[in-house]
């Protein structure tokens, strides 16, 4: 009886979750994510980086027309994939934040005494290789121990890894255990093969000219320990695959930024709904406004599986409501190896550095349309640009490019090392193993 009160409860969650969907659809009108109630609004920011596009590379200042996406970018056939996966790999671990008591400035400075190791590590195949698995057996330990002490280490010229099943057996001839990617539960990323437990890498068509910032792997309530990225087709053009250590960064960042974004801390929104039908309400306004968001909230809870917040905001003047994460440290202690690193996707999240490289980007598709943060303090004050300007710098002046070739795969620690993705042109096929 509990089980099917529980089924019908889920069906009537599900109703009620399309109902919300169909008006938010007669919104017409599509935002990015950003911060809740009483915080700073993304209108004057997204105003500042209109009148900077002038100066932007011609790369940048792309077409708003349409992009045709595949299949599996809007879901279709994911289904059965999606089921494999899940009965295949445990769901992604928690995030494992550690101590929050570290002397930032004093880490810094041992790390600039420091001579940090190669980054990343190169590893081509052996010219006598004549069984890849047996190679990747043999040097398993090898391989885990280069990838903790680099961050990351790029393996060259093996053929297995061309397809998925080869894939798959080098992971697991060098004894990672896959899990779930960590946006499983609201499919933020298509599944290539979800018996091989490999995802899709942001390829989709709609995306090509955007550029994914640095960033760990992580949705602040879980976080993978390592991935494995794999090339089965390189672009025509550009789509190098971006590298960043953390350890690099914090040695890098300036002393006042690095304290003073470790003791204010800092937070990521989550997801932003229109609402825009809500100002056409009057006098309704005020008692549908707790009901809609209890509603959003419930719906959230059911089909999410990290913590979050819902606010109701104007974004543009426009009515939305809003969910943002917890507080979270820029710096932790890596849970393996002790060692303090810079692990904070502001890079990659925050919407001013985003406008500033991408420009005006076509319309897009699946979770895309939503999955568009921001960042701020934790006390909800704005990050000042100054500081945005200089992670960008400093990100930037670390950030390594890989350019990929077919077969070629990047084993990374995610809790140390940030990646991203550069614009590409052409057909591009990278996919993505996480572990646990």
């Amino acid at each position: 009886l509990e089980g099917r009160e529980g089924q019908r409860r889920e069906e009537e969650m599900s109703k009620l979750a399309v109902a919300v969907l169909v008006l938010v659809a007669a919104a017409h009108t599509a935002h990015a994510f950003h911060a809740g109630a009483m915080l700073p609004l993304r209108s004057q920011g997204r105003a500042a980086a209109a009148s900077r596009r002038a100066s932007l590379p011609v790369m940048q200042q792309q077409s708003s027309g349409a992009v045709m996406d595949r299949a599996q970018d809007v879901g279709q056939g994911q289904a059965d994939e999606r089921k494999a996966a899940e009965k295949l790999m445990q769901p992604c671990p928690l995030t494992i934040w550690g101590t929050d008591q570290i002397d930032v400035i004093e880490e810094q400075n041992v790390l600039k005494a420091s001579e940090l190791p190669e980054f990343p590590l190169y590893v081509d195949k052996p010219a006598d290789c004549t069984d890849e698995v047996a190679y990747f057996t043999a040097n398993k330990e090898m391989l885990l121990e280069k990838v903790e002490h680099h961050g990351a280490v790029v393996l060259r010229g093996f053929d297995s890894t061309k397809e998925p099943q080869g894939f798959e057996g080098m992971w697991k001839s060098i004894g990672m255990e896959a899990c779930l990617d960590p946006l499983h539960s609201v499919a933020g990323r298509p599944v290539v093969s979800g018996k091989a437990a490999v995802y899709e890498a942001v390829n989709k068509p709609s995306r090509a000219k955007f550029f994914v910032g640095m960033h760990n792997e992580m949705v602040g309530k879980r976080t993978v320990r390592r991935a494995a990225f794999v090339c089965f087709k390189a672009a025509e053009k550009g789509g190098e695959f971006l590298l960043t250590d953390g350890r690099r960064m914090l040695r890098d960042i300036k002393p006042d930024v690095l304290k003073r974004w470790f003791d204010k801390q800092i937070r990521f929104s989550s997801a932003e709904l229109p609402m825009g039908f809500m100002d056409s309400l009057g006098p309704l306004q005020g008692a549908v406004e707790p009901v809609m968001k209890a509603v959003l909230g419930a719906v959230v809870d059911m089909k999410v599986d990290f913590d979050v917040e819902m606010f109701w905001n104007r974004v543009d003047g426009k009515r939305v409501i809003q969910a943002h994460a917890p507080p979270q440290r820029p710096v932790i202690k890596h849970p393996d190896t002790g060692l303090p690193t810079w692990f904070c996707n502001v890079h990659s999240h925050s919407a001013t550095l985003r406008d500033e490289r991408d420009g005006v980007l076509p319309e897009t598709t699946g979770a895309s349309r939503l999955n568009k943060s921001d960042c701020f303090f934790g006390d909800g004050s704005v990050i000042p640009k100054e500081d945005l300007a200089h992670i960008d710098e400093v990100t930037r002046k670390n950030m390594v490019p890989v350019l990929m070739k077919e077969g070629d795969v990047v084993l990374l620690d995610n809790y140390r090392t940030m990646h991203g993705r550069d614009v590409f042109e052409g057909t591009r096929k990278h996919a993505v193993t996480w572990f646990k």
